[in-house]
């Protein structure tokens, strides 16, 4: 740029009659001119450095550009694959939301079970106690059937409490036998529950551990960020 620019300066100069026209009044046109060359040779000489150094910065600022636009997609991805993961783990996040609501309400027919299975159980105690009862009264019955043989309409009438004493004993076995069947398939279905209970138990703790380890995927995620 210097060197295009010394023609007119010189020019100038030569009008105004500066020192510088002065001091080459009286150079030979050839000499003039070879220094006027030279200059121009000076100036392309340092555009041309300057050309190559821009050229340079150009290539170096786009290669860091290129680095830049794929740091910036593999990032990209990177939220994007996070995000999906994310999503994953919310809906099994509901599903074992849903799964657990689903086992506290047999967890809550497990306590109403064992509180049936309790009071089945007072009420069998009862009935075994009555049917001791029962027993006793029929053995006094048989007692008094033989040791008063003379009295005929009293052994009639103990007879006949006698086979109603049995009837009703006959009928408290069958329900002491009912109650029990109910007792134990009751127990039955309650293993099977706590069976039920402890395998989820198992599934939900690594469903935790998982997410335990995507949550610090994401908080190492964050700090890179």
């Amino acid at each position: 740029e210097s060197g295009r620019e010394t023609p007119c300066s010189t020019r100038t100069s030569s009008v105004n009659g500066t020192d510088e026209d002065k001091i080459s009044h009286g150079v030979p046109a050839d000499a003039q001119l070879k220094m006027e060359n030279d200059k121009l040779k000076i100036a392309l000489a340092q555009s041309t450095s300057n050309v190559k150094k821009w050229e340079t910065e150009l290539q170096a600022l786009r290669e860091s550009n290129a680095r830049l636009t794929t740091a910036l997609q593999e990032s990209a991805a990177s939220i994007e694959h996070w995000k999906k993961q994310f999503s994953v783990s919310k809906d099994e996040n509901d599903q074992l939301r849903s799964k657990i609501e689903e086992l506290e309400e047999q967890c809550n027919e497990i306590d109403k079970e064992r509180d049936r299975n309790a009071q089945l159980s007072r009420r069998l105690q009862d009935l075994e106690t009555e049917l001791q009862d029962k027993e006793l009264e029929l053995e006094d019955l048989r007692k008094q059937g033989e040791i008063i043989p003379q009295l005929m309409t009293e052994c009639e009438t103990v007879s006949q409490k006698l086979q109603a004493a049995e009837k009703r004993n006959k009928d408290l076995e069958e329900k002491v036998r009912a109650l029990r069947t109910e007792v134990e398939e009751s127990k039955h279905r309650q293993s099977n529950l706590k069976t039920e209970l402890q395998t989820f138990l198992d599934v939900l703790d690594g469903k935790i551990d998982e997410l335990q380890d995507f949550r610090q995927g994401l908080s190492k995620l964050g700090v890179d960020n």
